[in-house]
């Protein structure tokens, strides 16, 4: 098989099993921000495997830019467009066209209240989860290329937000509080890139283990704070004695 035929499996579905039984049920298998799963990667190809979504108690901030595609970033979507059978864009656009064509990058900005929110005993399964399985990451960055319609309310939008719906399934939104603006189809997005950030962790006063950062992949973890959060229980050499 070509490479260029599995580039960026961004939607690669998993079903829950094992100790995932115990997680809040996977409203959508289709990898949305904020969601959390398992990064691939080798030369050729890029990867995440949805497992699982926190609930959201209050909106998140996101942040977007609209972005002119520059060689490497066109190039990777050019790949996803030969990946989903799509004609490449020099088929299906004119050259001016092709000059002025741009992607949307959105990311998760308000981190502060994103750990807050994972934190919360409405996550408490996802969180133990991600304590048992240290390669799991959250999918923190998404580079997308949206229709004509779509574009002009993103272009138009003030503000962005992740929320859970009614239904329990997060959801990214332009505008409007927890269950209010325009709720954008994931589905309906040409995702070609992302990042994902890795959890760091602590202890609180009561001696409670939670998250206490995220950082970009690749990133140390602050302070005191532990990418494993088995370290927080071993007894320091020194007490030992």
């Amino acid at each position: 098989m070509r490479p260029t035929l599995t580039i960026i499996l961004l939607v690669l579905m998993l079903q829950a099993c094992g100790p995932l039984r115990q997680m809040q049920k996977v409203q959508s298998q289709v990898p949305i921000l904020g969601s959390v799963g398992h990064y691939q990667t080798t030369l050729f190809e890029k990867g995440f495997q949805k497992v699982g979504e926190p609930k959201f108690g209050r909106p998140i901030s996101v942040s977007i830019e609209s972005i002119p595609f520059s060689g490497n970033i066109r190039t990777k979507y050019e790949k996803y467009r030969e990946h989903i059978g799509k004609a490449p864009l020099a088929k299906t656009i004119d050259s001016v066209q092709l000059k002025t064509l741009s992607y949307y990058h959105v990311e998760i900005t308000d981190v502060v209240d994103l750990v807050s929110e994972l934190n919360q005993e409405k996550n408490s399964n996802l969180k133990t989860y991600l304590q048992e399985d240290m390669g799991v990451v959250l999918l923190s960055a998404m580079s997308f290329v949206a229709d004509k319609a779509l574009s002009q309310k993103l272009d138009a939008a003030e503000r962005l937000f992740l929320t859970t719906d009614m239904s329990g399934a997060l959801v990214l939104r332009i505008g409007g509080g927890m269950h209010d603006g325009f709720v954008i189809k994931q589905s309906t997005l040409e995702v070609f890139d992302f990042q994902r950030a890795n959890f760091c962790w602590d202890k609180d006063k009561r001696g409670r283990i939670n998250i206490a950062q995220i950082v970009l992949d690749g990133g140390t973890c602050p302070g005191n704070t532990k990418a494993n959060p088995e370290k927080l229980n071993k007894t320091p050499d020194y007490l030992k004695l």
